[in-house]
């Protein structure tokens, strides 16, 4: 089985910052910075681009470990728009799937930047979705169930819990299936999936194209899945003779590796196994990579992200944000008890605690209503979301300087042990000061989590 991680979904963008705010704003990601590349950066030799692009990139991050979607802005060669007569079954990237760990609500932050209907979900209780197109045209649907779920020895690779959203496939229309399959499990080293299948045909009316005749192969790697088809019906178009990658439209995706031995080695593997490079690999120290294409034209970005320099590459938050764990040998059920109780949080942590206004169903839980107090502030929190003995949200309220505050705290078992995660985002009233409050945020709650950790395991 394929252990190989895909770690970026890459859009060729007309506008690349209004795109990435609408997922950001639609999928609760994260944005994660950005870098400029412009001659005598040998880009083109990277991307297989001409003329030698001048280009910015900015990038989202979501549920995954080293994962990124990555949004394109060529100012050389301008991004040619896509054809108002493309349809979903001509040849290229085609969607990308999302997983939306609560539907509903990613279903409303969706509608929230729509200026037309959503589509109804189709699909079970637990198993909806909903294909949609993004303000450029980029098909994408949105799954409930995360399809990696029913898939033997695969790894969601999930590190921020508290996020929404997780992507999960791309879908490639090709014209042959068989070339591109091979390339991507004999050059890539993806493995096929057996005994089940992503869509079926009836799937096919939800882009347009009810009663189209495929067949399909459906690859994944550790994390991700891509679905290659080949359409029997529609006479899909090809790309037009002239077409680059910074053509509008999802560009490729990255398969990531950890280390530059374990990127060299698998490039010379694919290489001589069918890929097509555009070059000799580039190591700007940041990162190692080269683009590759399989033998119909499809790039592959093949990359190592030193994980110590993720925040240049975009692989680590960009926004403010704050997240601590800690593993403690006691109870889960103890841990959740004492992380819980809003009115003794003094006895770990800097905050002196009231509970304002008991909960819906019990007086800690969801719809309470906490203060806390340190230094003569006072601020008041609200639970708005709970999941007994696992997990629970709260929203800031009043008394901080915060335009926007959250926190998620989760507690889980791990090998007889108890793992608490307590993370934080919130957008500051103050400008230019988010890094410092952050920096000062995880000081403050990594003390208090160590502090809770010697209390239970005392006791």
């Amino acid at each position: 089985m394929s252990n190989k991680h895909i770690c970026q979904v890459g859009f060729s963008c007309l506008n690349a910052g209004q795109l990435r705010d609408w997922y950001h704003d639609c999928f609760g990601m994260v944005k994660s910075g950005g870098i400029v590349s412009a001659p005598p950066m040998p880009t083109n030799r990277i991307q297989g681009i001409t003329p030698n692009p001048a280009e910015k990139v900015i990038w989202l991050v979501e549920q995954q470990d080293y994962f990124q979607l990555e949004f394109f802005q060529f100012y050389r060669p301008k991004s040619r728009a896509r054809p108002s007569d493309r349809r979903f079954c001509d040849i290229g990237y085609s969607m990308v799937g999302i997983h939306a760990r609560d539907f509903d609500k990613v279903r409303g932050m969706i509608a929230a930047r729509s200026d037309r209907p959503l589509p109804k979900p189709v699909g079970d209780p637990g198993d909806r979705r909903i294909c949609l197109q993004d303000p450029e045209g980029n098909w994408i649907e949105v799954m409930e169930r995360d399809p990696l779920s029913q898939i033997e020895d695969t790894d969601p690779c999930i590190v921020r819990p508290e996020l929404l959203t997780a992507t999960r496939f791309i879908r490639l229309s090709v014209p042959t299936l068989e070339i591109t399959r091979d390339a991507f499990i004999n050059a890539m080293g993806l493995s096929e999936v057996k005994g089940f299948q992503l869509h079926t045909p009836e799937h096919e009316a939800l882009w347009g194209l009810k009663g189209a005749k495929t067949k399909s192969a459906l690859l994944r790697g550790r994390n991700f899945l891509v679905e290659i088809v080949e359409y029997q019906s529609h006479a899909p178009k090809p790309w037009p003779t002239d077409y680059q990658i910074s053509d509008q439209g999802f560009m490729n995706i990255a398969v990531g590796f950890a280390q530059s031995r374990d990127f060299d080695r698998e490039f010379a593997h694919a290489t001589a196994n069918g890929m097509t490079a555009n070059g000799k690999p580039v190591d700007i120290g940041i990162f190692r990579v080269m683009y590759v294409n399989d033998p119909q034209g499809f790039s592959v970005e093949m990359l190592n992200a030193r994980k110590q320099l993720w925040s240049l590459s975009g692989f680590n938050t960009g926004e403010p944000y704050v997240d601590n764990e800690i593993l403690i040998d006691a109870p889960a059920s103890d841990t959740w008890n004492k992380l819980t109780d809003h009115q003794r949080m003094g006895d770990w942590s800097l905050f002196t605690g009231k509970l304002l206004r008991p909960g819906e169903k019990s007086p800690n839980g969801l719809g309470c209503i906490r203060e806390l107090s340190a230094f003569g502030a006072r601020i008041t929190e609200e639970v708005v979301a709970w999941e007994e003995g696992r997990h629970y949200t709260y929203r800031l309220r009043t008394g901080a300087p915060f335009k926007w505050h959250r926190g998620d705290v989760f507690v889980s078992e791990e090998h007889g042990k108890t793992r608490v995660r307590w993370a934080i985002q919130f957008k500051s009233n103050l400008p230019f000061t988010g890094g410092i409050t952050a920096w000062t945020l995880q000081k403050i709650f990594a003390s208090a989590l160590q502090n809770l950790k010697s209390q239970l395991e005392s006791e």
